[in-house]
């Protein structure tokens, strides 16, 4: 007899349930991210992101995106406007996900840093037990 092997199902969406998602298995990454941009669009000190591959992705309803700089594009809801990715062009086959868009954001947890010149002391919950990236990509 086969052995199956099942795998955690995440979902998530934005505020409105306009956009949604599932993805399956472990993320390959969780950062929180204090650059400039990332502080504008979340509306926050950080921004906090799981990453997943994409062949592990089904929308039911896609994001709008926009090109906040070169090659790096930001997914929100054309409906009521909650951010709920971010993607590199040059990687295809990942995708960051607020991770205030998941439905359960808990099983998650950081595992980096990333833009700490630019890091607002007094609000970025700095976890000095992961590791810390003055800058990233």
């Amino acid at each position: 007899m086969p052995t199956t092997t099942t795998t955690d199902l995440h979902t998530g969406g934005c505020l409105c349930g306009a956009v949604r998602f599932s993805v399956s298995g472990e993320p390959t990454g969780g950062n929180h991210c204090h650059c400039g941009m990332c502080r504008k669009d979340s509306g926050s000190g950080v921004s906090t992101f799981v990453t997943f591959p994409t062949v592990n992705l089904k929308w039911d309803a896609k994001p709008a995106e926009f090109e906040s700089s070169p090659n790096r594009f930001r997914g929100f809801c054309p409906k009521c406007g909650s951010s709920v990715t971010w993607r590199h062009g040059d990687y295809p086959d990942f995708l960051d996900f607020r991770l205030g868009s998941f439905d359960d954001p808990t099983p998650f947890k950081a595992k980096k840093h990333l833009w700490m010149s630019t890091a607002l002391p007094s609000f970025a919950g700095i976890d000095p037990g992961i590791e810390h990236v003055d800058q990233s990509s």
